[in-house]
């Protein structure tokens, strides 16, 4: 059997806890064995044993699916709060959804954990209270939830798909890559681009993520979220490229001998756009101006007068 050299995606965990230098305390002890009960659950687990190296971590990863945060980091007893109130801001400022577990002493937090602090956590864990399998438990929840909101609908689709490992009969013919595996520069192909990458390119006659011809399922569920990021009424996907995109819309909005006002500079596609349709450009050329850092067509008013000379056809 051959061997991918891949292997799966593990979610990310970050715990921020200088208890973990101290195993011999019953706190260290407790956030360790919730450390173990996540790496048992798959996740990958990542120690930070300082403010400095959480705030490092947070600051760069953004592959991380769940924080837990010592509420008394780098207190060594006293009771003032200040790093992990840094960190969680710190946090907040790239990983704005991420969930966010504060461990803590139930004994030592009483009256020192403010309304700020707890709007920008999603759950408290008392650490010589809960099991570290029911904690783990809960975050793994929490994880799910999160990634559940990270990819956009078909993207999340075919991610899930993809996971049920289904053979691949039809279209395309590589068969989830096996293919490229035959002959040494195949096999080269393969192990350069990712398991990953030949197993998601799939048909459009994949029932489950929907169909690009009569725009239902996760498709359809696609062009409505990319219609409200964009503010636009309707959205389509198209399989043909920005380019095969432009020359399909064209196609759609006019006919032959339409007036159709462009840029001078506009894009190839554009311009076989016209030669498909048969309609007419009016150019508008573009100049260069003291402010713009770019060319810029000329102002709206020159485009009427412009437009009534009926320009001619190419030939």
């Amino acid at each position: 059997m051959s061997n991918s050299g891949s292997v799966p995606l593990r979610s990310r965990a970050l715990i921020v806890d200088d208890g973990l230098a101290r195993l011999d305390t019953a706190i260290g002890r407790a956030a360790e064995g919730i450390a173990a009960a996540l790496t048992a659950r798959s996740l990958d687990v990542v120690r930070a044993l300082s403010f400095e190296d959480g705030e490092a971590i947070v600051g760069f990863d953004a592959s991380l699916r769940a924080v837990l945060v010592n509420w008394h980091l780098g207190t060594e007893g006293k009771t003032a709060h200040a790093q992990a109130p840094a960190l969680l801001h710190k946090l907040r400022e790239r990983l704005t959804d991420v969930p966010v577990f504060m461990t803590a002493d139930r004994k030592l937090v009483k009256g020192s954990i403010t309304i700020e602090v707890a709007e920008m956590v999603d759950e408290f864990v008392w650490l010589l209270e809960d099991t570290s399998d029911f904690v783990a438990g809960r975050v793994l929840a929490a994880i799910r939830r999160y990634e559940a909101r990270i990819l956009p609908p078909y993207a999340r689709a075919l991610a899930t798909y993809a996971q049920l490992r289904e053979h691949s009969w039809s279209a395309p013919g590589h068969q989830g890559g096996i293919a490229f595996t035959k002959l040494p520069a195949g096999r080269a192909f393969f192990d350069y681009m990712g398991e990953n990458l030949f197993r998601t390119d799939m048909g459009i006659e994949r029932g489950a993520l929907g169909s690009l011809l009569d725009h239902t399922g996760p498709v359809a569920e696609s062009e409505k979220y990319a219609a409200r990021v964009f503010g636009a009424h309707r959205s389509y996907s198209g399989v043909v490229g920005t380019s095969g995109s432009n020359r399909s819309i064209m196609q759609a909005c006019m006919k032959e001998d339409d007036l159709v006002v462009l840029d001078r500079n506009c894009h190839k596609s554009i311009e076989q756009g016209l030669m498909l349709t048969g309609a007419r450009p009016v150019y508008m050329c573009p100049r260069a101006t003291a402010t713009a850092s770019s060319a810029r067509s000329r102002p709206r008013r020159w485009i009427p007068r412009r437009s009534r000379r009926r320009p001619r056809r190419a030939r």
